[in-house]
């Protein structure tokens, strides 16, 4: 907590030496000391203490040399943690994406199939919400968890009070990517034909997923996020088409 709150040496002569001392300190925890949580607890807290502290950092020069790893620590988060923790971790990988372009190009990509993969698992995450929706939240098990992304998809149960979403099962983390993904495809545009032929008829069959007919009270949020998806996601698949015209003709790939 005291580091949070005593950035201000990152906008001064002690960056350099503040990134080499804590920098690994923070992989640390994420990786190896602590474990994702879903569930509100102090072990979440910390977690998401020091993921806020990596999305403060200054992208100055001086944090160049450790942007690769950054973007590694960031990604592993993203792909195996809780929603919470995974909305930043998107903002961190944009942000350095698009200040250290175009060092970074091959970088990109893991981001793009992380999108693919949960546009490709959006009939099961609305499943997940709203099947069996009669079943009471205070009869529902604790979920399972797993470091691994797909597993947690498949095993977790629903969601009651005090439990966090895996980010590769939240309405959330599909809304905010639509705009990232537009924006990096702007940034680094050789990526354009070989993703959006990928990416497109995956959005479209995540569109067309209807959600459920009745909506209890207590998954009316639910419900509203799931909308939301969406919603960004036309607008994403609308984008995507205009970026993919753009392409000279007899560069275009055929779609899957």
């Amino acid at each position: 907590m005291d580091v949070r709150d005593s950035l201000e040496i990152a906008h001064t002569a002690g960056y350099l030496n503040f990134l080499k001392c804590y920098l690994r300190a923070f992989s640390v925890i994420l990786l190896q000391i602590t474990k994702p949580q879903f569930v509100d607890n102090p072990e979440q807290k910390l977690r998401n203490i020091v993921v806020e502290i990596l999305n403060r950092l200054p992208h100055s020069e001086v944090l160049r040399p450790f942007v690769q790893d950054l973007l590694k620590v960031s990604m592993q988060v993203l792909t195996t943690d809780n929603e919470e923790n995974g909305l930043i971790c998107i903002r961190i990988i944009f942000d350095l994406l698009r200040n250290f372009r175009p060092t970074l190009e091959n970088e990109v990509q893991p981001f793009l199939d992380f999108v693919c993969k949960i546009y490709q698992n959006f009939r099961m995450t609305i499943s997940h919400f709203f099947d069996n929706t009669s079943v009471a939240v205070e009869d529902v098990k604790p979920m399972e968890i797993s470091t691994s992304s797909d597993q947690g998809l498949l095993s977790a149960g629903h969601v009651g009070n005090g439990q966090l979403n895996p980010s590769t099962r939240s309405f959330k983390i599909v809304t905010e990517s639509p705009l990232v993904v537009i924006f990096l495809f702007q940034l680094y545009s050789r990526l354009v034909q070989t993703n959006i032929p990928h990416l497109l008829p995956l959005m479209v069959a995540a569109i067309s997923v209807p959600g459920p007919d009745k909506v209890p009270p207590r998954l009316k949020t639910n419900f509203i996020e799931l909308k939301s998806a969406q919603v960004k996601m036309t607008y994403g698949s609308t984008e995507f088409v205009s970026i993919f015209r753009l392409i000279p003709e007899g560069r275009k790939p055929l779609f899957s």
